[in-house]
């Protein structure tokens, strides 16, 4: 069984567009470790500001190493200073 992630990320809506670079790269470096089976950002179209972050882990090993890795740290480097609330990072269960 896979391991299923969705992240929000609230930024500062005057502001957000400055972090969509850092997410990109942050996306497409994440989509090459190790057990990452998807990683999408995406703006919400919903919520001014707030970017998404959708993906999909081989296992919770590899979901743990992915939150270590330098383009995880460079990405919130990037998007602390923009951020207008908490990171939640939801992990998702199986009905």
């Amino acid at each position: 069984m896979t391991i299923n992630v969705v992240a929000t990320i609230p930024l500062d809506p005057a502001r957000a567009a400055e972090a969509g670079p850092a997410l990109a790269e942050l996306a497409a470096a994440s989509a090459e470790d190790e057990g990452c089976l998807r990683y999408d950002v995406y703006p919400s179209a919903s919520v001014p500001g707030t970017y998404v972050t959708i993906e999909e882990w081989r296992a919770q090993e590899d979901l743990d190493a992915h939150m270590s890795q330098p383009h995880v740290a460079k990405a919130f480097e990037v998007a602390g200073p923009l951020l207008a609330g908490e990171v939640v990072i939801h992990v998702l269960g199986a009905l």
